[in-house]
């Protein structure tokens, strides 16, 4: 600290802050929409699923428009209402049998990991770990959590009258944002320089195709794997087929773990009918792994998702954290079309260093 003249420190000048109206309107101002979006994320929630499905589903509307000959508005409302109503076959037919499946083998999984550990592998691997007395240990938990999400939630889940509304909600915002979508993009595009409209011009059928292509193949992919799992745990003898080519399918549509998951749920359901079977169910699994991999992924969905092995499991565990399966569903699209916006957005950029490191490399 430096002296004044007469050698005593100088006074120290006092701490002072000072708040504006201004500050304070736009402090009150963030808090206010902070807490609306709390209070209203389930609409939120809604529509941005709802605008998800309507790029899902844009292509194929585009696809009715050109074959049946109709308007946007009739090719829309055929699309969403045809698979609102298959969806509501399915719960009529399917649905109880699923469940009923599910709840025998949430019923026998104490049953199915005791055979498991009796077989000859299992009994190996309990000579040698702790795991299977743990499984033991822990699968009445799982079958208490499982059974009532397969029961109870379900149930809650097509009975509740707010449930019901939330799914017509979602059905018809789904249905307008399809018919909207042009005019939506539309008055973006009006807003936008020569340039910006030259750009959202390319963007938009690029994540279009890349959401659409991408979902709509994956749920195509896990059909196919679910229907070979279940028809190959009858086949191998393996308790309720039914239920384990449900759970597969499902599992199938998580990117990267999925798929790996449900192979070795039916290889371990293989088990208990003995060794044999189990090996049999295994090769099963990884030729079917080797199919998907290399001829249905490649064939389906093309280069649609050409997103890093990184970013898909970093985007699944993401998304799956903020929405839960659905997320980790959905993550790889998302991601896929954040990435198409953001090398469009940087390549301008990226051409400009492309050109100086070229001119660099030249004056060496």
């Amino acid at each position: 600290m430096r002296a004044d003249a007469a050698g005593s420190p100088p006074h120290a000048r006092p701490f002072e802050v000072t708040i504006t109206l201004r500050t304070m309107l736009v402090a009150a101002a963030v808090i206010a929409v902070a807490w609306a979006f709390v209070v209203v994320r389930a609409a939120f929630l809604m529509l941005f699923l709802s605008l998800f499905a309507a790029l899902v589903l844009d292509p194929v509307v585009r696809l009715a428009m050109r074959k049946l000959r109709f308007g946007r508005g009739a090719a829309a409302t055929i699309i969403v209402l045809g698979i609102a109503g298959l969806g509501l076959v399915f719960v009529a037919i399917l649905v109880a049998p699923l469940v009923d499946a599910v709840r025998h083998l949430v019923d026998d999984l104490p049953t199915i990991v005791q055979d498991i550990r009796n077989s000859s592998i299992g009994s190996w691997i309990d000579e040698h770990s702790q795991a299977p007395e743990q499984a033991q240990g822990n699968v009445g938990k799982v079958a208490e959590f499982v059974g009532a999400s397969a029961g109870g939630v379900l149930f809650k889940a097509f009975s509740g009258f707010s449930s019901i509304l939330a799914v017509f909600t979602a059905i018809f915002l789904t249905l307008f944002l399809l018919i909207d979508l042009p005019r939506i993009v539309g008055a973006v595009d009006s807003l936008l320089d020569p340039s910006g409209s030259a750009r959202l011009e390319r963007i938009t059928p690029s994540v279009i195709t890349a959401v659409s292509r991408t979902m709509l193949g994956n749920i195509a992919i896990s059909v196919i794997c679910g229907m070979i799992y279940g028809l190959s745990a009858w086949a191998v003898g393996a308790p309720f087929p039914l239920a384990l080519g449900l759970v597969a399918g499902f599992l199938d549509l998580i990117p990267m773990v999925g798929a790996t998951v449900a192979g070795v749920i039916l290889v371990l359901a293989a088990l208990t009918q003995g060794v044999p079977e189990a090996v049999i169910m295994l090769v099963i699994v990884v030729l079917y792994q080797q199919v998907e991999n290399y001829v249905l992924q490649p064939t389906i969905l093309g280069k649609a998702a050409d997103v890093s092995g990184f970013l898909v499991i970093a985007s699944v565990l993401v998304f799956g954290a903020l929405l839960g399966a659905v997320g980790a569903i959905i993550a790889v699209p998302i991601v896929a079309s954040i990435q198409i916006i953001a090398r469009e957005l940087t390549a301008p950029r990226r051409a400009t260093m492309a050109e100086l490191r070229t001119q660099g490399a030249a004056q060496r």
